[in-house]
């Protein structure tokens, strides 16, 4: 039998969509749910469950792969941490679905660049869409391409969990993918936010949760998501929506490692660090943020990078703990970035999805 990651509910909250689980993953020590997983970080807390180790996937490393010159799976399994759960993260750099040998490859590198688990690569929404519109004949291919990996996964002897990643589209589409993977006996999902805010996406999210609970019940389910966006900025804030995610039935939320809008120089770029005092981002550039801290920009990026994965760790360690005592309301009460709005919408993500 393949192995999977195993889930089992503790506790919840009744108005928000928020479990309290245990995750065992193959030959792992258990850890309890909500939390945030962290990637390239020096500093390891305590507390930290999942580290990520994220690798594009180019058609030229394919090729060099395919004629023996690319280098060991070594490269990438080095960045594991002892005892903790070790998601491999293929992105594939293709505006199309590769060809069959190049899939093949594809997992067949995949695998031994893996521990316990086989994360499903996350893909470009170009490789989805037809012009700018998501085609129902790139869907398919998509759904042929991730059937095909994992059935030549089966094929030989597999002792990894499989996680089935599905992207945050219109629920026409998504729906089929989640079934693929239920179809398959999977129960470890990855919803890739494709860096949008969901909860301005929320019928596209809930779509996908509602899919799993018909066969698997959330509290039986791995939701993991990842390259959640955040909305607008504000004058010089943004509301914290990837954090957000964990009071949606999101079990662990990663890092986002997707780009979008024009290339603009580093100097430029949005600075933006966690508060978690009140559930926001401090917004504004990375030559404003060097000039008040006294900082270049490659080192403001990478404090910025960890200090806000490991603030955002701490406070999922703290909501977790309110789990189940009627407690969530209180706390983001007391957080100034969650207004009416965003309450309601989170709200109604626990309203509607059937848990069960």
């Amino acid at each position: 039998m393949t192995p999977k990651i195993r889930a089992s509910g503790i506790d919840r909250d009744e108005k928000f969509g928020i479990f309290r689980k245990r995750i065992q993953a193959p030959s792992l020590p258990s850890f309890e749910t909500p939390t945030k997983c962290l990637k390239n970080i020096r500093y390891i807390p305590p507390n930290f469950k999942i580290n990520e180790v994220i690798k594009r996937v180019t058609p030229e490393m394919v090729e060099s792969i395919q004629t023996g010159q690319y280098r060991s799976p070594r490269t990438i399994t080095k960045k594991f941490l002892p005892n903790k759960l070790n998601l491999t993260i293929f992105h594939l750099m293709y505006d199309k679905v590769p060809r069959v040998d190049e899939c093949e490859t594809i997992v067949n590198y995949l695998y031994p660049a893996s521990e316990s688990t086989l994360f499903l690569p996350t893909v470009r929404i170009a490789m989805l869409k037809e012009g700018n519109k998501i085609s129902d004949k790139k869907v398919e291919d998509y759904i042929g391409m991730m059937g095909h990996m994992i059935d030549i996964t089966e094929d030989t002897v597999n002792t990894k969990a499989f996680i089935g990643t599905v992207p945050l589209i219109a629920p026409k589409f998504s729906r089929k993918i989640v079934n693929l993977y239920l179809d398959k006996g999977i129960t470890a999902f990855a919803i890739d936010g494709g860096t949008r805010d969901f909860l301005n996406h929320v019928a596209e999210f809930r779509t996908i949760l509602s899919e799993i609970s018909k066969r698997n019940p959330l509290e039986k389910s791995f939701i993991y998501a990842c390259n959640l966006g955040i909305p607008r900025y504000e004058e010089n804030r943004a509301r914290a929506d990837d954090f957000l995610s964990i009071l949606a039935y999101v079990d662990a939320f990663g890092t986002t490692f997707k780009t979008r809008g024009r290339k603009i120089m580093w100097g430029e770029r949005k600075a933006k660090q966690f508060v978690k005092e009140h559930l926001f981002y401090n917004v504004s550039n990375y030559y404003r943020f060097c000039r008040e801290h006294d900082l270049t920009v490659s080192r403001a990026r990478q404090f910025l990078v960890e200090y806000n994965q490991v603030e955002q760790l701490r406070e999922a360690d703290k909501v977790r703990s309110l789990v189940g005592k009627e407690k969530i309301q209180d706390y983001l009460d007391t957080k100034n970035g969650i207004d009416d709005k965003a309450m309601k919408r989170l709200g109604s993500i626990a309203e509607k999805v059937k848990i069960s």
